[in-house]
């Protein structure tokens, strides 16, 4: 006679299985579905989605057979598996029961393409979380919780890095492949894809090409097409010319004895350049100090990651005219870069520099105490890479000092530049408002890199940077409600969360669900960006068609 959980086993199996039938032959049978194609790609998913749980399911019907009442096995993940595929078929049945409704705002999903953006990290973070909870995915099965995978998927797709286990313990071959595509996805941006897709194919939709040109902030449909194919070639290129310089960098090294060099090459230039983090050594690169090659090409491709895909076409057709012009034996005139990315580069280094000295100085004699003078000089021009958004860390951030996890904080808060694969409120809008701040000081408008600022940039930059403290603010709040730990660490992990950085101080594994699943909505926030998370719950702007009388309040 079977066990109740092996009966139980059974019935939910083959329930599952008519689910599945049924969603099959609602697709095939209702020919208006066809017309609709958003909610036809919704089934579809669906479906692809169900059969995996299924087959998840299926998998660990044999232990539950041959186990007794006593000793059942795998009966967490069972249920896991179980909550996985009620919750796709409860979709599977709303979406049937009001596919008018379904149809129609999916097609008004398309028309917000701010709302459209984190809609799609949203389902890629859900995509990435079923995945990441397959038998296949972990060497422990009965390891599997939907808050941990969840909180890792939403870390990989935001790239951010925080994780609550040792990845490359955790995780087989194809979990750690997974995590590398959702870390790719997300650092390229699953909207770039769509872009790509609508703007790169002859018949393309002009409506389509239209929106997402609006939504990549670019003027022209030419530009988007320019913009695609830059973001493409240039991001598969660095990853393989870090991955190749990483192989030989780790080809001979005792550390990775065991171990797929090329894979961990692959995985950590990947890793680097989307500034997500993440990292298959139980250290991070902590043991890699004195490494002073893997930490050059790692800083490179960070930095590379974070100056943003603008001022890679920059660079790039300003190479090109070099090159041109050398070829054909003519003098090289040197094209100045557009005002924007001369910002970004000037900020960028700017950062790096006071980073590193602000680290070197506050943790000499401290968390680099151990340390020769180089290997500290190394250290601390790595972490203040690294702080803006990567992740990595060849030091141990919960042994700095306050003064030092402060300054962090600042250059997390701050992150990488706009359209890059780097978080934070960008580095264009900490350099307006610095602007801002100094023209107030000296009574007059804001000047950046001999440049008057425009009203519009200004409104912008104050808006991005008020709704970076006010997420800030909410975040740390909650956490501080559910978690029972030093202030100044939650504060930490907060900033570390809503910059999309990775770091902590080692508490990660120390948190709550609740906690975690805080964590989950600020890396969210952080990745779709404070500004378009704000525009994607709110309503369509309008033109003002008058204005009000001016009004002067006192400040001070």
């Amino acid at each position: 006679m079977l066990a109740p959980t092996a009966a139980g086993a059974v019935l939910a199996a083959t329930g599952q299985i008519g689910m599945l039938l049924w969603i099959a032959g609602e697709i095939g049978l209702r020919e208006r579905l066809r017309r609709r194609s958003g909610l036809l790609q919704l089934e579809v998913s669906l479906l692809c989605a169900g059969l995996l749980v299924l087959l998840a399911r299926l998998s660990l019907l044999p232990d539950q057979l041959s186990s007794s009442l006593d000793s059942a096995q795998h009966v967490h993940a069972v249920r896991v598996y179980d909550g996985f595929f009620l919750t796709l078929a409860l979709v599977a049945l709303a979406s049937q029961w009001r596919a008018r409704l379904t149809a129609t705002l999916l097609s008004r999903l398309g028309r917000r393409p701010h709302l459209l953006l984190a809609s799609s990290f949203a389902v890629m973070i859900l995509v990435s979380t079923i995945l990441l909870s397959l038998p296949w995915s972990v060497y422990d099965v009965d390891t599997v919780s939907v808050v941990d995978e969840l909180f890792t998927a939403t870390s990989a797709v935001c790239v951010t890095g925080l994780s609550v286990f040792d990845v490359g313990t955790h995780y087989t071959a194809f979990g750690e492949l997974v995590l590398l595509l959702s870390i790719q996805f997300g650092g390229i941006g699953i909207m770039t894809l769509g872009a790509a897709a609508v703007a790169l194919i002859r018949d393309g939709s002009l409506m389509a090409q239209v929106r997402y040109a609006s939504m990549m902030d670019v003027g022209h449909l030419a530009d988007l097409r320019a913009l695609v194919r830059t973001i493409i070639t240039t991001t598969l290129l660095i990853e393989l010319v870090g991955a190749v310089l990483l192989y030989f960098l780790w080809r001979d090294d005792p550390r990775l004895e065991g171990h797929s060099v090329a894979w961990f090459a692959l995985f950590h230039s990947v890793s680097a350049f989307c500034n997500a983090g993440f990292a298959l050594f139980p250290r991070n690169l902590m043991d890699f100090t004195g490494s002073f090659g893997v930490q050059l090409v790692l800083m490179a491709l960070i930095v590379l990651g974070g100056l943003g895909f603008p001022v890679y076409r920059a660079l790039v057709e300003r190479s090109r005219e070099r090159v041109t012009a050398l070829v054909h034996g003519e003098r090289s005139i040197a094209r100045p870069y557009d005002y924007a990315s001369r910002v970004v580069l000037k900020s960028t280094g700017f950062l790096i520099v006071a980073g590193a000295l602000f680290f070197l100085v506050l943790e000499w004699n401290r968390s680099m105490a151990a340390l020769p003078a180089a290997e500290r000089a190394m250290a601390a021009l790595f972490s203040s890479v690294t702080t803006r958004t990567a992740g990595f860390n060849t030091l141990d951030f919960g042994a700095f000092g306050a003064p030092a996890l402060l300054a962090a904080m600042g250059l997390m808060f701050i992150g990488g530049s706009p359209s890059s694969t780097a978080g934070g409120i960008k580095t264009t809008a900490a350099a307006t408002l610095f602007a801002t701040f100094v023209g107030e000081m000296r009574g007059h408008e804001p000047r950046l890199s001999g440049r008057r600022l425009a009203p519009e940039t200004v409104r912008r930059a104050s808006a991005v940077g008020t709704l970076g403290l006010i997420s800030l603010g909410v975040v740390l709040f909650a956490l501080t409600l559910t978690e029972d730990l030093p202030f100044l660490k939650l504060a930490f992990e907060s900033f570390s969360a809503l910059g999309t950085v990775g770091l902590s101080t080692g508490i990660t594994p120390e948190l709550s669900s609740a906690g975690r699943l805080i964590l989950v909505v600020a890396m969210f926030v952080g990745r779709t960006g404070f500004m378009t998370a704000a525009l994607a719950v709110g309503s369509v702007q309008s033109r003002e068609r008058f204005r009000l009388p001016s009004a002067d309040l006192p400040i001070w």
